[in-house]
């Protein structure tokens, strides 16, 4: 079960003229791999991958593979088409991925039916040479996820499970009880990462990760010990630093958090605004109470 544990999605560092900074980003991945994590996202929401061309994308996604050797690699494919995202997991397969993380399209969301999305995830299923798992994130998309559709995907041979980020605990229950134990539902909204474990969730595809990994993993590895005092105690802590570093400042303030942890989280690509450094006094107490906790 690949998925049982944390997997932070990597941000992609950029330089001040705009271009990916390839030694940042592998610097952060091999900071992190020191982590009790179970793997990493490479091209995810955090990662900026809209804002990349595919070119950048395969840069990663070989910059990952090379410096995670023999870790857990899920890769985010999800195009507007059917096709472009069959090609590119075909592509991201060939560089060493484990698996890939297919976002829903959205761009023709009122044509985008449950049927329309079931056909989409099944012919790049079929298409793909490694696991799929599928990705929810309405604040995003503007699609909520449809009654039905995970277990009408849940027999196909490779669709592996999904990535609910709503934080809609009631749905993500829903979702679990829908589907068999194989399919594996992942929590990507970490100010409910607990709850989300306590009714099925098998781990979380967290982007405070980034800055926290220590606490962030400690919350799931005392839910796996049945120390829910400690467990809730960790997450009241993690929540107001993950509202801030997603909601509340987006990319680039989680960006700017990674810095004060020491890690490079570089400059976000336009159109995207960096965060005024008077974020940074923010966010410094939420990581402190994060650590203090673990």
């Amino acid at each position: 079960m690949p998925l049982r544990g944390v997997i932070p999605p990597l941000v992609t560092p950029f330089r001040a003229d705009g271009s990916v900074d390839l030694t940042a980003f592998e610097a952060n991945l091999e900071a992190l791999a020191v982590h009790d994590l179970a793997g990493f996202l490479v091209l995810g929401s955090n990662g900026e991958a809209a804002s990349l061309d595919e070119e950048e994308k395969l840069a990663l996604v070989a910059a990952a593979r090379r410096r995670a050797p023999g870790r857990f690699l899920l890769v985010g494919t999800g195009m507007e088409s059917t096709r472009g995202t069959a090609a590119l997991t075909r592509r991201v397969a060939d560089l060493g991925a484990d698996a890939v993380l297919v976002l829903t399209p959205c761009y023709y969301k009122s044509r985008v039916t449950p049927e329309a999305l079931r056909l989409h995830f099944e012919a790049v299923a079929d298409a793909s040479p490694v696991p799929v798992y599928i990705y929810s994130v309405p604040a995003f998309t503007g699609l909520p996820w449809p009654p039905g559709l995970a277990p009408a995907l849940a027999f196909h041979p490779r669709v592996a499970g999904m990535k609910e980020s709503s934080g809609d605990i009631g749905l993500l229950g829903r979702v679990v009880s829908s589907v068999p134990a194989s399919f594996e539902v992942t929590c990507g909204n970490a100010p409910v990462f607990y709850p989300a474990l306590c009714v099925g969730a098998v781990g979380g595809v967290l982007a405070v990760a980034n800055c926290a990994p220590r606490p962030t993993a400690a919350l799931y590895r005392a839910f796996l010990a049945g120390d829910h005092d400690r467990a809730r105690r960790i997450q009241e802590a993690l929540a107001p630093l993950a509202a801030a570093v997603t909601t509340t400042h987006g990319v680039a303030g989680l960006k700017l958090a990674m810095g004060l942890v020491g890690l490079q989280g570089g400059t976000v690509r336009a159109p995207l605004l960096p965060s005024p450094p008077s974020v940074l006094e923010e966010i410094r107490p939420l990581i402190e109470r994060a650590v203090e906790a673990t």
